[in-house]
């Protein structure tokens, strides 16, 4: 569990009650107490307006989405909140995704255990073909070192051809324009395919023809922060929580606002239970058009947090505890790069912060950042016909490498079931791992588990 880092007593004192108040806030918003969670928002401004630090940044935020949430019953509330897409202008956003993922030593991480585990998949291959589902998170970076690495293997590169899915034509081009000059550079035979849109909006009938794959290439797939968005279902017809159950989370809301924490546990309450165990529609259907294509691997990266519980105490407490470490981390990032701050607001705001709402003001369909653990996605994947690839040791050292060139104390990693967990310290962020799907199925549905433990 994340504990914050505190500098000065009376900052920490003030810290110490910013967890009750949020707390407290929230009961009296499930409660629908416009008058009570006035109160709370007024606290938690003066709480906040002591110093700026992360803890106070990210009460902000969720104050906000408190207020927001708040008036969600009002009809047709959630289904007019303005995306951040509309609102904020394409270039600036486009720049706020490329700050988190030059800042985040995680996402960095992420891309160098990816390649290492495409570079393995892909051996003795001589046409490849690499799917990057990533969309806003795709970055430019991963694919020109890919492109060296392959320039470096022994018996000459492979005939590279890439497939980026992205909302965004101008990122696309400059992509295709930046990729295009290194291979023609390493002298690798490269060919790049972009396709307008997001992973959501793919045509899963035909998904071969839409990512222009050809028979005979060996395929990699590289999907990082975005297979959450196919764990959308319309779940608000089915959320009708009963009285006493809702009762019971106001109860133990007040009981969290109302205790005494040490400053060091400001944020230290339990864990959330996890979501329940189905697998929605829309990514069944993804998996079995993947299972289709019979890629050599598929990687995943994902936020690995409870997030996509129903109710929405739940999602409170987890995305409390899972974003006031991950707001530590991005300002132990600039403490060592102060000319960055800059940076790291624009994704507190524009990145993270829109998170934080749609997890907690939006529901049903609107509500599509539904990050969920490791051993969840397990049960998914193996239920859609794949099996896990354990990631190798080579794999592993290389993004601990990475993380460690950050020089961060509390960056972290750990491994479980072979795939890589990045922690900022005991607090999950981020899960990588590997996939194929079962030989001699096209889609399946199989019921055994990834056992979960620990290596160290």
């Amino acid at each position: 569990m994340y504990r914050p880092l505190l500098q000065d007593q009376g900052i920490a004192d003030h810290l110490a009650q910013l967890g009750p108040v949020l707390y407290a806030c929230a009961t009296h918003v499930i409660e629908g107490s416009f008058e009570k969670t006035d109160i709370d928002l007024s606290q938690i401004k003066r709480l906040t307006s002591i110093a700026d630090g992360p803890l106070q940044r990210l009460s902000l935020i969720i104050a906000d989405s408190l207020a927001r949430r708040l008036l969600c019953p009002i009809q047709g509330f959630a289904g007019a909140l303005i995306h951040p897409s509309d609102y904020f202008e394409q270039s600036i956003l486009q720049t706020a995704r490329f700050n988190f993922t030059n800042l985040s030593p995680y996402i960095s991480t992420g891309f160098a255990t990816i390649n290492r585990a495409i570079l393995e998949a892909m051996e003795d291959e001589q046409v490849v073909r690499i799917i990057d589902l990533s969309c806003s998170t795709s970055h430019p970076r991963q694919w020109l070192k890919l492109l060296r690495d392959f320039h470096g293997r022994q018996g000459g590169p492979p005939e590279v051809r890439l497939t980026v899915v992205h909302d965004d034509n101008d990122f696309l081009a400059n992509m295709r324009a930046l990729l295009s000059k290194e291979a023609e550079m390493l002298k690798i035979p490269f060919q790049f395919n972009s396709v307008i849109g997001r992973l959501e909006t793919l045509d899963f009938s035909n998904l071969r023809n839409t990512l222009d794959i050809k028979y005979g290439e060996a395929i990699a797939i590289s999907c990082s922060l975005q297979m959450h968005r196919l764990l959308v279902v319309d779940d608000v017809s089915c959320s009708g929580i009963g009285q006493l159950q809702k009762m019971a989370n106001i109860a133990q809301l007040k009981q969290m606002s109302s205790s005494v924490y040490s400053p060091a546990s400001t944020l230290n309450y339990p864990q959330t239970p996890s979501p329940q165990c189905q697998t929605p529609k829309l990514l069944v259907n993804f998996l079995n058009a993947v299972c289709v294509l019979k890629p050599n691997i598929m990687l995943m990266m994902e936020q690995d947090a409870n997030h996509n519980a129903l109710l929405f105490c739940d999602r409170f407490v987890e995305a409390l505890n899972y974003y006031a470490a991950l707001f530590d981390s991005f300002h132990a990032v600039i403490a060592a790069n102060p000319r960055r701050s800059d940076e790291r607001a624009r994704v507190e705001r524009m990145i993270l912060g829109e998170e934080i709402k749609n997890i907690l003001v939006c529901e049903g369909v609107h509500r599509y950042e539904r990050h969920e653990r490791l051993s969840q996605w397990a049960m998914h994947m193996n239920r859609s016909g794949f099996d896990h690839v354990p990631l190798s040791f080579h794999a592993i050292w290389e993004g601990n490498q990475k993380l460690m060139s950050f020089g961060l104390n509390g960056c972290q990693s750990k491994v479980e079931s072979d795939c890589l967990l990045l922690c900022w310290g005991s607090t999950h962020l981020y899960s990588i791992s590997a996939w194929r799907p079962h030989k001699g199925s096209t889609s399946g549905s199989r019921e055994h588990m990834l056992v979960s433990h620990s290596a160290k």
